[in-house]
């Protein structure tokens, strides 16, 4: 059946702005003035993609993703703002999102046609967190709907370049350190092996250097399927016990006491506890649905147990900041302002505030990682082709009846 867009006068004089499904345009009007609604302008809203040539981008193709949240939520806000209806909003934003995430939105729209809330709606796909949804129904109680919904496209936004920085300082050592692996697997098992048939056909005792080195290059090769075996084991192993809550929590306890990688930890703990914490206490979320909806947000399991279980006390009458300070792995100071904003009934602007300097340590500390993890990467692979090649002069030297200076 189709849908017609419509602005209309009540009897009060009142205009409004909304969407009905009709036969026709006639019986559309015909059914807004049964209702006392005095139809001002009533146009059809046209099949989506109907037309529409398929993109050759390939990158619209891509599953439903935080980006396509924080579009399409900043464009829902702005036509909330101008006075159209969220129905309307949804099936205008279907005209101009990408094709891949089409199918998630017309889902959203025909749930809300269908008269259940956008919070509802938006519970039915695991794309949209339960701080988003949190937000989107404090905004529905409140009728402040475009105005959360701006929060949330920003905080979407925000947690996006998080991760994004912190993959970005991780990604850099992580490739370094398989290049360095799989060079030492290359000279132990192709190279060295070459080195020593030379070594050997020139008749000379090999010096010490050299020795090792070839020792170490005939246990590899020896025992490579057993190494093989036993690092593919652990990698599993590690997979397994990371997936059990018990072992997860200690994992996770654990990551964040390593030197400097531990430190970006706490530091992102501190930026996402903050920022969602303070923006649902603003928006009007009770205390104690929002500490159940930051104990979901965090990526890791211990903070998010020590959330839990500051919750736990709230609920029996215990303060937060009391309940933080034990053991939570976020920054001091944050914990410090903590009972400061519970004392003088800002907690929220605290947070905030928190947020934007605490947000400013992440930055640089990521800069300090990524800055002292490149040289040590390069003086490792460098310090195996080195002695590789020393152990190699060495005997060629030593071959030759001189002795290096």
């Amino acid at each position: 059946m189709p849908l017609f867009t419509y602005t209309a006068r009540d009897r009060n004089g009142q205009q409004s702005i909304d969407a009905i499904e009709s036969e026709s345009r006639e019986a559309a009007v015909l059914a807004l003035r049964a209702v006392g609604l005095l139809p001002l302008k009533i146009e059809e809203v046209k099949k989506k993609g109907s037309g529409r040539l398929p993109s050759l981008n390939p990158l619209a193709y891509r599953a439903f993703n935080a980006r396509d949240i924080e579009h399409e939520f900043h464009q829902i806000a702005v036509m909330l703002r101008s006075g159209i209806s969220l129905l309307e909003a949804l099936n205008l934003s279907l005209k101009h999102c990408r094709f891949g995430a089409r199918s998630t939105w017309e889902l959203l729209a025909k749930r809300v046609q269908e008269g259940s809330s956008f919070t509802e709606a938006l519970r039915e796909h695991p794309a949209f967190s339960e701080f988003t949804i949190q937000l989107i129904q404090v905004g529905e109680q409140t009728g402040h709907l475009h105005t959360v919904m701006e929060e949330a496209a920003k905080e979407v936004k925000a947690n996006s370049k998080l991760k994004k920085q912190i993959l970005a300082a991780l990604r850099y050592p992580a490739f370094t350190l398989l290049m360095a692996i799989g060079i030492v697997i290359f000279m132990l098992t192709s190279l060295v092996p070459e080195i020593k048939k030379l070594l050997k056909m020139m008749g000379k005792p090999m010096p010490p250097i050299t020795q090792a080195l070839i020792d170490t290059s005939d246990w590899v090769l020896a025992h490579g399927i057993t190494i093989a075996v036993f690092f593919m084991v652990m990698i599993v192993a590690f997979v397994v016990l990371y997936n059990f809550p018990m072992t997860r929590l200690v994992i996770d306890k654990w990551a964040l006491k390593i030197p400097v990688i531990g430190y970006v930890l706490r530091l992102s703990g501190t930026v996402v506890f903050s920022r969602a914490m303070g923006l649902l206490l603003r928006s009007g979320v009770v205390m104690v649905d929002a500490l159940a909806t930051m104990e979901k947000l965090h990526v890791n399991k211990y903070m998010a147990s020590r959330v839990a279980f500051a919750r736990k006390q709230v609920l029996q009458g215990g303060t937060l900041s009391d309940q933080m300070e034990i053991e939570s792995g976020y920054q001091p100071l944050l914990l410090q302002m903590l009972r400061v904003g519970e004392n003088s009934g800002t907690l929220d602007d605290i947070l905030l505030e928190m947020t934007d300097y605490h947000d400013d340590l992440l930055q640089k500390a990521i800069a300090m990682l990524v800055g002292l993890i490149a040289p040590i990467m390069t003086i490792f692979v460098g310090g195996i082709v080195g002695f590789v090649y020393a152990a190699f002069l060495v005997a060629m030297f030593s071959a030759a009846g001189g002795s290096p200076k």
